[in-house]
């Protein structure tokens, strides 16, 4: 009985690490290569202006510029697994396909830009307005879901509202 225990437990301990995620030193070394950016731009009202970038080692980097509760740059760290889910979400929207700028025939509207760059490739779509000029929703999705990963809402908002004064000089 306690050999049928010591199988069970085995087997079963053997099917569990074989579900476990593995990261070979290709895709390691795959995201060492990859940097992505997000840049919000200024608009006719409170539109906040900043730029984030994320680096392969989940280096966050922040530029608060306009409507933001922080102006100035600021640094943080996320897991490398949270930076490769997000270039699994620019492979699922097929963000190298898409048009390099997205353009609505309007005015006073905040510009967005996503750059990702990988071995040594950089692919940047501007956002104007896009989805009504035709870009897939899934691009303002990740946007937000830049954001999100990022941490951005720490230095963004005030209180978990927008800010609404202009910064002081």
């Amino acid at each position: 009985m306690n050999i049928r225990r010591f199988f069970i437990a085995f087997f079963g301990a053997v099917a569990l690490a074989s579900c476990a995620p593995v990261t070979s030193q290709a895709e390691t070394a795959a995201m060492d290569n990859v940097e992505i950016r997000l840049a919000r731009g200024a608009c006719f009202g409170f539109c906040p202006v900043y730029s984030v970038t994320i680096n392969g080692a989940g280096e966050v980097h922040y530029e608060g510029r306009n409507f933001v509760n922080i102006v100035g740059q600021r640094t943080a760290s996320i897991p490398t697994e949270n930076v490769a889910r997000l270039v699994a979400r620019f492979e699922e929207i097929g963000f190298e396909n898409l048009q390099d700028a997205y353009r609505a025939e309007v005015t006073d509207l905040p510009t967005y830009t996503v750059t990702l760059t990988r071995d040594g490739h950089t692919k940047t779509v501007v956002d104007y307005g896009g989805v009504s000029a035709g870009m897939p929703r899934a691009v303002r999705d990740l946007q937000d879901e830049i954001d999100r990963v990022a941490g951005t809402a720490q230095w963004v908002l005030r209180d978990g509202q927008p800010v609404r004064d202009r910064p002081q000089p």
